[in-house]
């Protein structure tokens, strides 16, 4: 595939997160994406196999966007305790129209019988939980955890409380937006992450 071709499909797949999102994977067609996106749906299939996999591919740059968002974030973000906040912060779903955590509901959907959507969803989730860890190995690092603290226990539970908290703001069947579910994590892992001020050499650093 050409570079141009390449830049074109990662382009497509971007501005194809908002319809998908707003539609739903099962109730949107090659040709309403197309419509939204000034495309015919017979072109789109000269960048995708098919709808599956443009919608694979949109989930795939959501995630890419929220990582590069928090590299670019953490540059100016000593704090190995603002880091996490940061993350949970994002992490956690904004609302009803959270265009992204509306993805991850279809896939979640579709993984249960398509093999395609659970080797994607597995690595995306691998890639967030390396992402957790990451951050509290530097809090550790800087002093601001003890060693003690069980990262891939932290970021395992972290991970599968947002999840559950995705489905109940997402949907909005329960009465809890973004906040609340800020509050809710943090509750819930205060008793195992005891942060405190990092070491003065670590500090310094």
């Amino acid at each position: 595939m050409t570079n141009r071709r390449q830049v074109r499909k990662a382009d497509i797949a971007q501005a194809a997160i908002g319809p998908l999102s707003a539609q739903g994977l099962r109730n949107v067609t090659l040709a309403d994406l197309g419509a939204s996106l000034k495309m015919t749906g017979a072109h789109l299939l000269y960048y995708f196999e098919s709808k599956n996999d443009l919608f694979m591919a949109s989930l795939r740059m959501v995630e890419q966007d929220l990582r590069a968002r928090a590299h670019a974030a953490f540059e100016g973000m000593p704090s190995a305790r603002e880091r996490w906040n940061w993350l949970l912060d994002t992490g956690a779903p904004s609302g009803l129209d959270d265009s992204g955590l509306l993805m991850w509901l279809e896939a979640w959907a579709e993984a249960v019988h398509d093999k395609d959507f659970h080797d994607l969803i597995t690595e995306l989730e691998q890639d967030w939980q390396g992402l957790l860890r990451e951050t509290l190995a530097y809090a550790v690092q800087r002093g601001e955890l003890p060693a003690t603290v069980d990262a891939d226990r932290v970021a395992e539970g972290v991970s599968a409380l947002l999840d559950g908290l995705t489905i109940r703001v997402v949907v909005g069947y329960r009465p809890l937006d973004h906040d609340a579910a800020m509050r809710i994590v943090d509750d819930f892992t205060s008793p195992l992450l005891p942060w405190q001020d990092p070491t003065d050499h670590e500090a310094d650093a």
